[in-house]
């Protein structure tokens, strides 16, 4: 029996995987909807709750975001961050470097030898390239989702594809720990789309045809 199985890094994993799993159905349900924006209207059936849902999609994308990349501080969490954080300190043996590499090289970081240095590079690397959008993202979800703060606009979130990078990113992140350090098979998120597929089915028993599956 895999000895890694149940740990502290393979739970903190686990946790950090089922937030995406919560993040990859909101972000399908949202680009369903967005895509056929149009479409919607005009067929006027169901226009105002496909509007809703659309609206509630993306507080929950911007409040999951930020809680896939927060920074531990006061609590310990099932971020990236999080999990980064506890390989480093417990120092867990690398059981296949290769995929390390894998990563690095994915994300265009720096092999410098050291596999945890690199990797803890490539995802400081990562951050501070969408350093803004995050920032964005824990804007809105102050000021939106968690308080109503009077005068704030909305509008200003950074692009669905940003929003798949992070997902990716993180969901790349979570895949590299339980193959590099729990040596099991991760769960791949992107293979199984159940959820979007259901919205689909139910837009088309409404009579809508063309269905758009991607934002152009």
């Amino acid at each position: 029996m895999n000895e890694m199985l149940d740990s502290k890094i393979d739970n903190k994993n686990v946790g950090l995987l089922k937030n995406l799993f919560w993040l990859r159905q909101e972000l399908d349900v949202y680009c369903l909807l967005a895509a056929n924006k149009d479409s919607i209207g005009s067929m006027n059936a169901g226009k105002s709750f496909f509007d809703f849902l659309r609206g509630q999609c993306v507080d929950l994308i911007a409040l999951n975001i930020c809680k896939v990349y927060e920074y531990e501080k006061a609590y310990e969490l099932d971020s990236v961050e999080g999990v980064l954080k506890h390989i480093i300190d417990k120092c867990p043996s690398v059981l296949h470097k290769s995929q390390i590499d894998n990563f690095i090289h994915k994300y265009h970081g720096q092999d410098k030898g050291e596999p945890l240095s690199a990797l803890a590079s490539t995802v400081t690397a990562f951050r501070k390239k969408y350093q803004d959008e995050l920032e964005r993202f824990e804007t809105y979800r102050d000021k939106k989702v968690a308080h109503n703060e009077s005068g704030f606009d909305p509008n200003g979130l950074p692009s669905y594809s940003v929003m798949e990078c992070l997902f990716n990113f993180a969901l790349d992140f979570y895949m590299l720990v339980s193959r590099a350090f729990i040596s099991v098979g991760p769960c791949d998120l992107n293979s199984d789309r159940r959820v979007k597929m259901s919205l689909k089915r139910v837009l088309k028993k409404l009579g809508f045809d063309k269905i758009k599956t991607d934002m152009e």
